[in-house]
Parts: C-alpha cells; structure tokens; sequence
C-alpha cells in the first residue's frame, strides 16, 4: 500500500502513526488506527497459553514486532482531530486509502497492509541510520565524523521513549515524571552534561503527553535552577500535577498560591 504522509516524512518515519482510511459512500467520516513499530522483536507466542494459540489463527506471535490498535479502524469525530492528535503527540499522520463501501474483512485487510508499508519504511530508515552510523568508520580520520554521527537525529533517539509515553496512563505518566526529576538532580548534582540533556529531554518529550494545564515545562525550568528554590519549586509543582490528576482542584489551587509566592521571592 502506497501512504501518503500528511504529517511526517516517509523518509523518516517515526515509528509510530495514526493512520486513517476513508469511505466513497460515507464523505463525511473517517476511519483511523494507530500503527506501532516495536524497536525490539517481540516473541508474544511465550505468553500465550497453548489452548488459547489455537484459536490466534496465522497471526505471527513469534515476531510481533508490528502491529494497529484498533485492529480495526474505527470511526473518529474527523480528519482535524486526527491533525490535532498528530501534532500533540509527535506522531505520523497517513492516509491509507479510499474503498467504495465500509466492508469489515476489506478493512481488516487495509489495516494490514498499511501496517506492512509502514513498518517496511520504519525499518529501511533505521537500518539506514545504523549503516551509516557504523559503515567505514575505520577510514575516516578522528575528527573528521559525519554531522549523522556527531549529533544523532533527536528524532530517532526518543521515538521509543514516545510511543511507550503514548500508551501510558496518565497516572504512569506522573509516576515517571518523578523518576525522571530524580535521575535530573542526581546527574546535575554530579555534574554530568550528557545525562543532564538527555533527561531534559525525556521530560520534554513527556510533557507533550501531559495536559497543558500541569506546566511541566515550568517544573523542568525549576528543577534546572539547582538551588534550595529551585528545588522547593519543582516540588510544588510536581505536587500540583499529581493533585490536578486527581480530580483535587482545591489543593491545587493552594499548591499554586506557594508557587506564586515562591516565585514572587525570587
């Protein structure tokens, strides 16, 4: 199948899409799944009872290593969301393809070949990007590195990192928010650069998966300052995420007033 690629780069695909199909006979309505390339091979045949393998039929459970959810497409409320989703989330946007009639084995049939197409660009992209990673490095003079291996794409280095953030709850997402401003101030208290961005990083790509409202830029801003102010900031911050996520509204309220006042000290 041939996807067009209305956000993103088929020459640079992320690893993970929403994909979407439309119907002749239905102008108004779009049909969308969303395509995850596994950047490790998955054998899922290990976690599946014998009896239960059976009745899988041919699906390749010993290389599972891309697949669409819903495996179906299903409805969505229209190609502007789906802009709007792509955008949020970092993600590829294509179009797979027209049919004349919602036909459900048509399809099921669709969804796997754009699969297919997709997960065939995914991996003659980053095969490329591993060949011209390791290809004649023995010939090239130190300091002579191609701009591919001095500074690897950002892209390609967190799109792991936002499929998995993609699929997280929020509340797994706060959960490693926390973990993330540990591993920040350890690495910033040992002076470590490269760990420092890397996690800064982490934290950006995750606040694209968190609502707007919890100002996870701010927290990052604040926990990059490494002083006790910085520090309490960062606090009450991450404290107010996990109050907002909750539903608490009036503690959050009150963790916002400190935040002010703190912020007025400085």
């Amino acid at each position: 199948m041939d996807l067009t690629f209305e956000r993103g780069d088929s020459q640079r695909p992320r690893g993970h899409a929403l994909v979407y199909f439309r119907v002749d006979t239905e102008p108004d309505k779009v049909y969308a799944s969303y395509i995850v390339v596994l950047p490790v091979q998955a054998d899922f045949g290990k976690y599946v009872p014998p009896f239960l393998a059976s009745h899988l039929g041919n699906l390749p459970l010993n290389d599972f290593s891309a697949f669409a959810m819903p495996p179906v497409p299903e409805e969505v409320s229209g190609h502007a969301e789906l802009e709007r989703l792509s955008d949020q989330r970092q993600d590829d946007l294509v179009f797979g393809s027209s049919m004349f009639s919602f036909d459900l084995p048509r399809m099921m049939e669709s969804i796997t070949d754009a699969v297919q197409s997709y997960s065939q660009l995914c991996a003659d992209f980053f095969g490329r990007q591993t060949l011209s990673g390791t290809a004649g490095t023995e010939s090239i003079p130190p300091g002579t590195a191609t701009e591919a291996q001095a500074e690897p794409d950002s892209d390609t280095s967190f799109s792991v990192n936002e499929v998995l953030f993609g699929l997280m709850s929020e509340r797994d997402k706060l959960a490693e928010l926390s973990n993330l401003l540990g591993k920040l101030q350890f690495a910033q208290e040992g002076r470590d650069e490269s760990m420092t961005g890397e996690v800064t990083e982490e934290i950006t790509a995750l606040s694209r998966h968190l609502p707007e409202e919890f100002q996870v830029l701010n927290l990052l801003a604040a926990a990059r300052e490494t002083t006790g102010r910085g520090s309490r900031l960062a606090q009450l911050y991450l404290d107010r995420c996990f109050r907002l996520s909750d539903g608490d509204t009036t503690t959050a309220q009150s963790l916002e007033a400190q935040i002010e006042e703190l912020r007025g000290e400085g």
